[in-house]
């Protein structure tokens, strides 16, 4: 049976072989095998998922990062990396703040720590090269941040001078 793009097409399925009384009773029988795979799978990867020495991400994200290294190379690794990096400083700056105006210096002195090793690391990632890719993912990230920032100011209503021609790098860093 040749199948036609618009038209209904009827598989010859005997009815005899469906054994469901009603389309709850259907649902419960897909989600108890749905359950024991899911179960089967968590068994399966447990050993792998718990060790501390695996790294992940979310399908989503991997899905991303894959998609910007093939355009572009290992640079978008590298500027990954260092957003990421970033990001993580900003964040313990942040807690280490906390912990000053608590005055809980031993675990200040921990975080202080998490920077100083976080530091050391962005400037590593910093000096390593990369294979291709720079300019090309570099002028890639320009038009959309360009293009992010535009319509931002559209939507806020604020004017390109006044944000960028004022002595406050900050001004414009809430478009970011």
């Amino acid at each position: 049976m040749a199948a036609y793009p618009g038209k209904l097409c009827l598989l010859p399925f005997p009815m005899d072989s469906f054994s469901f009384d009603s389309v709850s009773h259907f649902l419960q029988q897909v989600e108890g095998a749905k359950s024991r795979k899911r179960q089967a799978v968590e068994e399966g990867l447990e050993p792998f998922l718990t060790d501390p020495a695996t790294f992940a991400m979310s399908p989503e994200i991997a899905t991303l990062v894959d998609k910007e290294v093939e355009q572009y190379g290992d640079e978008a690794l590298k500027q990954i990396c260092i957003v990421a990096l970033g990001k993580w400083l900003d964040y313990h700056q942040g807690i280490l703040q906390e912990h000053i105006d608590n005055d809980a210096m031993a675990e200040s002195l921990m975080t202080l720590r998490d920077i100083s090793t976080l530091n050391i690391a962005l400037r590593l990632l910093e000096e390593v090269g990369s294979f291709g890719g720079d300019e090309d993912y570099r002028s890639a990230m320009r038009k959309q941040i360009n293009q992010a920032v535009l319509e931002k100011l559209e939507e806020t209503g604020r004017d390109p001078e006044e944000v960028f021609n004022g002595d406050d790098e900050e001004s414009y860093h809430d478009l970011l």
